[in-house]
């Protein structure tokens, strides 16, 4: 490998980290996306190279506890950046007091070469390992962003190894910054490529975020924050397939919340959204796993049961129901008795089964439950065309 002249090296990552620094504070006014922080981490980057590339010319103050100082520093913002992007609350203490503590560690270890080598070498491998463990730790879909996360703090940690061997092995004098050869083109080398790495890693992960809360506003209702009528009726399609090809049990229930519009003519429509919301945090307390609950129009919800039979179905919604009858919303000091109708359809799907049939079904089910005085269940008929009602294997146990 060619030994290249350390200060020059220093001025390369310099001038890499700013070019990054200012694409990213260019381009990062969106707080939540994490590259306001990162772009700083970056330009604080940058300015810690400058200070290596004055090694010897300038203070060894300036040049030496400074320059790792301001390191550790971009350190810190890359990881208040990880906490960021995943919309964490950033522990600012403990990350931004190691570079201070850095810093006058620096200060009274300033005439020695060994020790001072070592404090900053040790700070900095803390701090590598703390991105690396606080990447893995709370990483929802670990992917490239926290792959290359962890690959820049395992190599950032080899760089800094070399420098804790050099002192112990009494060679720090070789790891100086104004000293060009093999081991340092080697530790430079590795510095340009953490760089590159945690920043593009962050971008990344505020990407994937963004994708990520994207596809829920797709998927979820914005009120309710349960599946939306696309989403519920994609999952009945999936829960469908799937119960026709186990020859399952699958329960299909229509809610409807009674007298909506009387509550919202009494009350007030922001009563109104609050009834839904409750009634949604209800439902789903009560629910399984593997059971699906979405919003399919007005003050309607779609229920999904899986795996169910008829008596388990009929327990379950009628549990459901007296649950919401006994827990009533509040709003604004008022108590909003509650409750709701239900229309519901439950069997082994035939080979001519649809959502839309089935669905149809379960509507007209609701549509009796309403004539016959509301707040009740009503099953449709045991056998409709197409359609076949005994399960041939045992229902999932439920559990209310």
């Amino acid at each position: 490998m060619m030994i290249a002249h350390t200060p020059t090296l220093f001025a390369a990552v310099a001038l890499v980290a700013t070019i990054l620094a200012f694409c990213l504070l260019l381009v990062g006014s969106n707080r939540r996306d994490n590259l306001m922080l990162t772009g700083c981490g970056l330009l604080v980057h940058a300015l810690a190279y400058v200070c290596y590339t004055v090694y010897a010319q300038a203070p060894l103050w300036l040049s030496y506890g400074v320059g790792n100082s301001l390191l550790s520093l971009a350190l810190a913002f890359y990881t208040a950046s990880l906490f960021r992007v995943r919309e964490q609350v950033v522990p600012w203490r403990i990350v931004f007091v190691i570079p201070a503590c850095m810093l006058v560690g620096l200060m009274l270890l300033l005439d020695t070469l060994e020790p001072r080598m070592l404090l900053a070498t040790l700070v900095l491998m803390l701090q590598c390992s703390m991105i690396l463990y606080w990447a893995r730790r709370h990483a929802e879909r670990p992917g490239r962003a926290h792959l290359l996360l962890e690959i820049g703090a395992l190599i950032s940690l080899v760089g800094l190894g070399m420098r804790v061997v050099a002192v112990a092995n009494g060679t720090a004098v070789e790891m100086r910054y104004d000293t060009s050869n093999l081991k340092q083109s080697i530790s430079v080398a590795i510095g340009t490529a953490t760089v590159m790495m945690y920043s593009i890693g962050l971008v990344l992960m505020a990407k994937e975020r963004s994708e990520s809360r994207l596809q829920q506003l797709a998927l979820r209702d914005v009120l309710t924050g349960t599946y939306n009528r696309r989403a519920i009726l994609e999952r009945f399609a999936v829960e469908l397939e799937r119960a026709r090809a186990q020859q399952g049990s699958l329960a299909v229930a229509m809610i409807d919340i009674d007298h909506f519009k009387r509550i919202n003519d009494l009350y007030g429509h922001l009563a109104g959204d609050e009834v839904l919301c409750h009634c949604v945090r209800q439902l789903q307390q009560r629910l399984r796993q593997a059971d699906s609950l979405g919003r399919y129009g007005g003050e309607e919800f779609l229920l999904l049961l899986p795996g169910t039979d008829r008596s388990g179905a009929m327990a379950a919604l009628q549990g459901l129901r007296e649950a919401i009858e006994r827990s009533p919303a509040r709003f604004a000091g008022d108590q909003i008795e509650l409750r709701f109708s239900v229309g519901l359809w439950c069997g082994v799907p035939g080979p001519e089964d649809s959502t839309a049939s089935l669905l149809a079904q379960a509507d007209a089910a609701l549509y009796q439950a309403k004539a016959a005085g509301r707040n009740t269940v009503h099953m449709a008929a045991l056998f409709e065309a197409g359609c076949i009602r005994t399960p041939t294997g045992s229902p999932a146990p439920r559990h209310w």
